[in-house]
């Protein structure tokens, strides 16, 4: 399983350490990394996105939180030209999984209708696969209520990319969302054909270090039980991230094999 770090890109020194203690790549966000620039910047600085041995092979973070694709003021043609964008630069990029989390731009206003967010929710789902490039899934969040309040568990998640019912579009599956939601790890086996990406963290979101392979191991053993071959992410909220870092590789490294995640 390649594992890799939820960040902007790194600097070499940092890079390299973090290669040293076997991340495989980063995770850049897209709505403050990789559409920050304009499109003439973005495609100058192409080359600077690897980072010595790292390169981004996924990111999160869809949409900017003022983009809104829930409630009584949709800008339909502004979200699709974004994602347009968004997609355009992925597959410069070579991602090959977008993240669609975005609690914020998904938040539905106080009173509005449950159904009708969620419908709207997939609408935005549908339009994200539509323009994401060849080759890119985009993987469903499921966010825990603090963040949002449409979608919060996994399974509600996987019952939405399944009545959106499009190629493309599949799960992350988010140990942190899972623990805040109080959602039993044995959801993941009963969504595991559309389990597409991971991400991982340590106890309250912090950084994982030695010791918390146990903390680990449940989600990861329900990984390992349904074959999962793809990427985890380690996104959490780092105070040091070239001391924590490293660290946090080699933690998350043990627990999956461990766990007998290849």
């Amino acid at each position: 399983m390649e594992i890799g770090i939820c960040m902007a890109p790194p600097s070499t020194e940092l890079a390299e350490a973090l290669s040293s203690a076997g991340c495989d790549y980063y995770e850049p966000a897209v709505a403050s990394s990789v559409m920050a620039a304009g499109n003439g910047a973005f495609e100058a600085d192409l080359g600077s996105w690897t980072v010595g041995p790292l390169s981004p092979r996924s990111a999160n973070v869809l949409l900017p939180g003022e983009l809104k694709v829930v409630g009584e003021r949709v800008d339909t043609d502004a979200v699709a030209a974004y994602l347009t964008e968004a997609g355009r630069r992925a597959g410069l990029l070579g991602l090959g999984v977008l993240v669609f989390g975005s609690g914020a731009a998904r938040r539905a206003p106080d009173g509005f209708p449950a159904g009708e967010a969620r419908r709207q929710f997939g609408e935005a789902l549908r339009l994200a696969v539509e323009q994401a490039a060849p080759g890119t899934t985009i993987a469903a969040e499921h966010l825990r209520r603090a963040e949002t309040n449409v979608v919060n568990s996994l399974a509600e998640a996987a019952a939405l990319v399944r009545d959106v019912g499009v190629a493309g579009l599949g799960l992350v599956v988010d140990g942190y969302h899972l623990d805040e939601e109080a959602e039993d790890v044995g959801v993941v086996r009963d969504v595991a054909p559309l389990v597409r990406h991971v991400h991982v963290c340590g106890p309250g979101r912090r950084p994982p270090g030695p010791g918390d392979e146990g903390y680990l191991a449940p989600l990861l053993r329900a990984l390992a039980d349904i074959g999962y071959t793809g990427r985890c992410s380690i996104e959490c909220h780092w105070a040091d991230l070239a001391g924590e870092g490293p660290p946090a590789v080699r933690t998350v490294r043990r627990a999956a094999d461990l766990a007998g995640l290849a």
